[in-house]
């Protein structure tokens, strides 16, 4: 057997030897100004399709007429198939060679050879049938017809069969007339006609990805279609066109689907075109209200650009992209009933904003200065483009946008004044050019203060900082500048100039240190004189110098055992003291946080203290020691912590497993050992790669146990933790245990199902290439998935093969193919395993379950 991974890019195969290729895409886009303009030789238009590859648009022009015309990619008429009787929808085979066209007045499909633009086959649909619509999708060609019965159904036709004929198709449900078709991804559509007095819309969609139409849903839709419907190339969505907006809806069941809807001018707008290209930009025709003409979206609800036709307005399905990935094609039709042909040549460029912010908050000499900007637009500016820059005219180096849109420039002037940069950025593939220019101001920086922060104020030592300020801190000040000072005595009007003090050029901060010799009432005069980048300032600093404050110091050491005496060392400063002074002491630990132990100790003629304590609490125990002060002494406090002991005890986590299903239930059980008056355990759940959550907190049973439970999805670390009692101290405890992944298999293809010894095989034809889809939740992108396929002979199962790394894709899914060459009557079953990588630390490898399977003729 053959496994085949399939992806939207390239079928990748795994031959023998499992070896594997890579496929990837790339897209340029160019820039245009404008929209091209060709009048069109039609007498009625219908639809439109591009074929990129012989460089050719063709047109057809529906019921009376005889022929499709055939332009090149700018209008210019190249020739007109004559014969195709009322030529209407139109469709281009996968490969781009044929182009098949329902002719309603000739009741056939006929196919016309791109290359020679000559018609090469045609397919009678019945008398009085009058094919309306085609579409291409699952290897066939699918078009609408009158029945018989004069309602409107579906019918194919395979191009790959020897003798290829319309067949009908009798699960396609009857509808009023022939209805309209639309494909993508796999999806045919299957619309009602557009019927101005209906109040819904008739809609069904099918799965024809194996040829086989699979009904998907059929209903109605409320509120008329105002133009055809179209699916997007990937399958999933329906574009509705309805008289306002054109809304969004799920072609699995016609729910309505995000963005919702696109909005196409007001509700007079009556949207009848649509157009996805492959990239997912949706381009739509409105053709009435102030809004008419065309409007272009990306992934979201903004319009990107909207152009008006002045000349006319977009005809009914009259927008299709072309095959490059820039150009619109619009057909529009003016009040003369004249067809012209609009080429947008770069329809999906948009206008960029260039903007620029002065220095924040402004440039100062002689200091390097940012100017930031951003450059955007709908959607971001390529990272690492680049943006011209000048100043005053002449050239400085250019900048690079970043990631964000952002870009900063950066100068340096030596002189005031005002100065004009100018930024210029030269578009690219989504933007057009823009240029934008600000006068940047160059100024000195004003200062203020300088203030004072004393450290010490006595008659023995004056000592204080300041600071020169600058206008929102900035700096720094230049090497060597200083403050001068200026000391007066208050009292006596003395005045005495003392040293510069040197000025720090990084934060403008400087320190006097002075000896007045008396106490009293000073002023310091603080000047700065100003440099290249600041202004000057001056400020005076007054102080009382009072008496001696006296420092405290504690001697405790860090650590005592409870329950033993504790003594320690206290000193206060700026002695001697008189007889009689006390200090009080106070304890708070966990027995005592609001209401402390509070005692009195003597203080010594030297400033001397000894506090003696018997700490009875373990852990944290904090001793404060106050002096009150007394005439040549200020008050004072200190505080000290000592740790106190506290005994050992146990705490263990376990879990009622090692590893769990993807989603099980893990039970957690905490055991504490023996405590004080603290029986309180937490417990905590870290999944691997998130946050650590709490699970449960809670008082342990008579056991010493506390259980929670945890619902899985990823390897998780589970923490008990004690926060410790009076004479217990703090502990934790950690659990690990495994997830495993969900692994959702699911085979398809195959024509029924049998029963062996109880076991449902699905049945294929020999023909037939079974799809294999894996699904791993959680999201598994990027990881692996190995299929294993058995066969069944003497009495047991046997491996065939299994294959190497198949990489999930951006839903955590991937798909492989099995071929079933040589394997008629035999019994098969398959299986794919989740194999985590280094990378994938949160989850384990995991086995899905077996999908069985057998081969008939």
């Amino acid at each position: 057997m053959r496994f085949q991974q399939v992806s939207l890019t390239a079928a990748i195969s795994v031959v023998a030897g499992l070896t594997t290729a890579a496929v990837g895409l790339t897209g340029t886009a160019a820039r245009a100004d404008g929209a091209d303009t060709a009048a069109l030789p039609l007498s009625h238009y219908a639809h439109m399709v591009v074929d990129g590859a012989h460089q050719h648009l063709f047109f057809s022009q529906g019921a009376g007429t005889t022929g499709i015309v055939v332009t090149d990619l700018s209008g210019t008429p190249v020739t007109t198939i004559d014969g195709e009787q009322g030529a209407d929808g139109l469709a281009l085979s996968a490969d781009g060679r044929t182009l098949y066209a329902a002719l309603t007045d000739g009741d056939a499909i006929a196919a016309v050879d791109t290359a020679t633009l000559t018609e090469t086959g045609r397919f009678g649909t019945g008398a009085a049938s009058a094919p309306v619509s085609v579409a291409q999708a699952g290897g066939k060609v699918w078009y609408s017809y009158t029945a018989d019965d004069g309602k409107g159904t579906v019918g194919s036709l395979d191009p790959s069969a020897a003798d290829p004929a319309p067949s009908p198709q009798p699960v396609m449900p009857h509808w009023p007339g022939a209805p309209l078709l639309s494909t993508g991804g796999g999806v045919l559509a299957v619309s009602a006609a557009q019927d101005a007095h209906s109040s819904m819309t008739h809609i069904a969609t099918y799965d024809v990805s194996s040829g086989t139409p699979s009904l998907k849903v059929d209903m109605g839709l409320g509120g008329a279609a105002t133009g055809p419907v179209q699916v997007t190339p990937d399958g999933t969505k329906l574009l509705v066109p309805q008289s306002a907006s054109v809304y969004v809806y799920s072609t699995a069941d016609l729910m309505a689907a995000k963005p919702y809807g696109y909005y196409t001018g007001g509700v007079s707008s009556s949207p009848d075109s649509v157009a996805v290209d492959s990239d997912g930009t949706i381009a739509l025709g409105a053709t009435a209200g102030p809004g008419a003409g065309a409007y272009l979206y990306a992934a979201d609800q903004i319009a990107e650009n909207h152009f008006a036709f002045p000349a006319g307005t977009v005809a009914p399905d009259g927008l299709t992209w072309g095959t490059d990935g820039r150009t619109l094609y619009a057909v529009t039709r003016d009040d003369n009933g004249s067809y012209a042909l609009d080429v947008l040549g770069d329809a999906k460029l948009t206008d960029t904003t260039l903007t620029l912010n002065s220095p924040s908050p402004y440039a100062i000499p002689a200091q390097r200065f940012t100017v930031t900007g951003t450059v955007g637009g709908h959607g971001f500016v390529p990272a690492g483009a680049t943006l011209k820059v000048t100043r005053d005219g002449t050239a400085l180096p250019d900048v690079k946008v970043g990631a964000d849109g952002s870009f900063a420039l950066t100068d340096t002037r030596q002189d005031e004044g005002g100065y004009t940069y100018e930024v210029s950025y030269a578009g690219d593939a989504t933007h057009r050019p823009a240029t934008t220019s600000l006068k940047v101001w160059v100024s000195r920086v004003s200062t203020s203060g300088p203030f004072a922060e004393v450290s010490s104020l006595t008659p023995h030592k004056v000592a204080f900082t300041g600071t020169v300020m600058t206008d929102l801190t900035r700096g720094p000040f230049a090497q060597g500048d200083t403050v001068q000072v200026t000391r007066t005595n208050e009292d006596t009007h003395e005045s005495v100039q003392l040293p510069a003090a040197p000025l720090d050029p990084a934060t403008g901060t400087f320190t006097v240190t002075d000896a007045p010799g008396a106490a009293g009432w000073f002023t310091y005069r603080l000047s700065f004189g100003g440099d290249i980048t600041h202004q000057p300032v001056s400020n005076d600093a007054s102080f009382t110098v009072s008496p001696y404050a006296s420092a405290l110091t504690l001697k405790a050491p860090a650590t005592a055992t409870r329950g033993n005496a504790l003594s320690f060392g206290a000193v206060l400063g700026d002695g001697p003291y008189a007889g009689g002074e006390t200090v009080t002491v106070t304890r708070t630990d966990a027995a005592h946080t609001t209401t402390p132990v509070t005692w009195t100790a003597p203080v010594a003629a030297d400033g001397t203290i000894t506090v003696k304590d018997t700490p009875t609490i373990g852990g944290t125990n904090v001793y404060t020691v106050g002096y009150a002060g007394d005439a040549g002494h200020r008050a004072a406090t200190a505080s000290a912590t000592v740790q106190v002991s506290r005994a050992t005890t146990s705490l263990t986590v376990a879990a009622d497993a090692s590893t769990y299903a993807y989603g099980a239930t893990a039970t957690v059980t905490a055991h504490l050992g023996t405590t004080y008056n603290g029986r309180t355990v937490s417990l905590w759940a870290t999944p691997a790669g998130g946050r650590k959550t709490l699970v449960k907190t809670g008082t342990v049973d008579s056991r010493g146990n506390l259980a929670a439970t945890y619902k899985l999805a990823h390897n998780t670390t589970f923490t008990a933790s004690y926060t410790g009692d009076y004479r217990y101290a703090p502990a934790t405890a950690t659990r690990a245990v495994s997830d495993q992944v969900k692994v959702a298999q699911a085979l398809s293809g195959s024509y029924t199902t049998t029963t062996y010894s109880g076991t449902t095989y699905r049945v294929y034809h020999h023909t037939v290439r079974p799809t294999v889809t894996t699904t791993v939740s959680p999201d598994k992108s990027g990881q692996c998935v190995h299929f294993q396929v058995q066969r069944y002979y003497s009495g047991a199962w046997h491996t065939l093969s299994t294959s190497g790394c198949f990489t999930l894709g951006s839903k955590s899914t991937v798909t492989a193919r099995l071929s079933l060459s040589q394997a008629v009557g035999q019994k098969f079953r398959v299986r794919s395993e989740y194999v985590h990588s280094s990378k994938d630390t949160t989850n384990v490898s995991t086995w899905g379950g077996w999908q069985y399977l057998t081969v008939r003729t």
